[in-house]
Parts: structure tokens; C-alpha cells; sequence
């Protein structure tokens, strides 16, 4: 094979694998991102949680000053009433101390509704903490493998890259230009010729230029995408198999006319 299309074939798979290893690299910051956003969330249910509890807390103790309050005031009514000197005054003192009671009674069943939700907020706090706990361990598991695979593909484009140059270094000027100019438009500059055709634009090949091709011994490009031309004897279907010959057909004799009678026995 031409050495010029030996190393640009070479070339293509570098520039391909570099293309391929460099897109996957600028995907994996978003890739972390993502990851990093599910963890997020876990937070978010776990704060949500505990805001709850907090709030559950804030709201008891709340009640609770309430009852002291209201507790207070009976009190006061109470000192209030040995002192009264008509009917209406006594009864009066009593409608507030039954109101305050009331009030008391009220803020104990509140009382003991945030008590029954602090159960279930608590329960709630404990899932989301384990569920967060296994989403962070499984999460960094994830990003340990994505930086992994980060370090191994920076790995791997440093030595296409070194690999990239020799090659580059290694072929002829104009078939060079030639190979970038048609990568920069088409992505692809190599082309395989295959049953007298282009694979890459399928246009016809004459026979002469198909059979020059078929040597592999210089650089050919295609009159239609401009793409280098390589043959691949592996790849080309193999020839038709002659057709079988036909059997002759066995002519049978024709059968005589008149057959051999037997001879009859003499009369006695």
C-alpha cells in the first residue's frame, strides 16, 4: 500500500477516536452536574424535614406560653372573685375563667395534634436522612467513576495527539492539505472504494480509475466527494460461481415393431 495512504488511513481513526474522546470529555462536567443535582434534592427533603420539626417545636412551646397565660389569668380571676361584692361581678369573673379554661383546653388538643404530627415528621426525617445517605454514597461512587473515565480519556487524547503529529509529519504536503481541506467539510476525508463504487457517496468509479484503486499504490480521490480512495481485497464479494453444466438427457432406443413371438408346440 502507498505509505502517504497507509498513514492517512491511520489518520482518519486518530482524528475520528480524538473527536469522539473530546466530546465525551466536555460531557462529563454536566454529567457530574447532574449527579450532583439528584444529591441536591436529597438535601432539599432532608432541610424540608427538619423545618418541619422545627416549626413543630416553635409551635408547642408557642401553646404552651399560651396556657401559662391563660393559666395566669384564672389565677387572677379566682383572687379577683373573694373580693367581688355584688352577683353580677362573681359571675362575671367566672365567665372569664371558664373562657380561659377553655382556651387551655384548646391549646392542649392543639398541643397534642403537633405531637402526634412530630411522629410522623420525624419518620419522615429519618427516611429522607437514609435516603440521602444512600444517594450520596452511590453518588460519589458516580463521580469517582466520571472522573476516572475523565483522567482515562485525557489519557488516551494525549497519546492520539502525539500519535496524530508522527503521522501528520510522516505524509506528503499536498495530500495532506488535500485530506484537511475535505475533513474540515466533510468529516470525513477516507473513503473505501467497494464493488466499483464509492461507500461514501456512492457514485460509480470508471473501470480504469477502479482498477488503479484496486493497487492501492497511490493516492485516488473520488470525483464526487473529493474523499481518498482505499481498497480493501477482504471486503470485496467474492466471484460468482460458474454455472453448472446442464446434464444430457440418456435417449432410450426406440422399441422394434415386431417382437419375437414363441414358437407353439407341434401338434399331437
Amino acid at each position: 500500500m502507498n505509505a502517504d495512504l497507509e498513514k492517512l488511513i491511520e489518520l482518519e481513526k486518530a482524528d475520528r477516536e480524538i473527536a469522539r474522546l473530546t466530546e465525551e470529555v466536555a460531557t462529563l462536567p454536566k454529567r457530574v452536574a447532574a449527579i450532583e443535582e439528584k444529591l441536591a434534592d436529597d438535601k432539599a427533603a432532608v432541610e424540608h424535614a427538619k423545618a418541619a420539626i422545627k416549626n413543630n417545636e416553635a409551635g408547642r412551646r408557642k401553646l404552651e406560653a399560651d396556657i401559662q397565660t391563660a393559666q395566669q389569668k384564672i389565677i387572677k380571676y379566682r383572687a379577683q372573685s373573694s373580693s367581688v361584692k355584688t352577683n353580677e361581678e362573681y359571675r362575671a369573673l367566672m365567665n372569664e375563667v371558664e373562657f380561659a379554661e377553655k382556651e387551655i383546653s384548646g391549646y392542649e388538643d392543639k398541643i397534642l395534634e403537633l405531637m402526634i404530627g412530630l411522629e410522623a415528621e420525624e419518620k419522615a426525617l429519618k427516611t429522607a436522612e437514609a435516603q440521602m445517605k444512600q444517594e450520596t454514597a452511590e453518588i460519589e461512587k458516580e463521580k469517582a467513576d466520571v472522573r476516572a473515565r475523565t483522567a482515562e480519556d485525557e489519557k488516551l487524547l494525549a497519546e492520539l495527539s502525539a500519535r496524530r503529529n508522527q503521522l501528520r509529519e510522516g505524509v506528503d504536503d499536498s495530500s495532506l492539505a488535500h485530506y484537511d481541506r475535505v475533513m474540515r467539510q466533510r468529516k470525513s476525508a477516507i473513503a473505501e472504494a467497494r464493488g466499483q463504487k464509492c461507500l461514501a457517496c456512492f457514485v460509480m468509479i470508471r473501470p480504469q480509475t477502479w482498477e488503479d484503486i484496486r493497487t492501492n499504490s497511490q493516492i485516488i480521490t473520488c470525483s464526487s466527494c473529493a474523499r481518498i480512495f482505499y481498497y480493501d481485497p477482504a471486503n470485496e464479494p467474492p466471484p460468482e460461481a460458474p454455472p453448472a453444466p446442464k446434464k444430457k438427457t440418456k435417449v432410450q432406443p426406440a422399441s422394434s415393431e415386431t417382437e419375437a413371438q414363441p414358437e407353439e408346440a407341434p401338434a399331437q
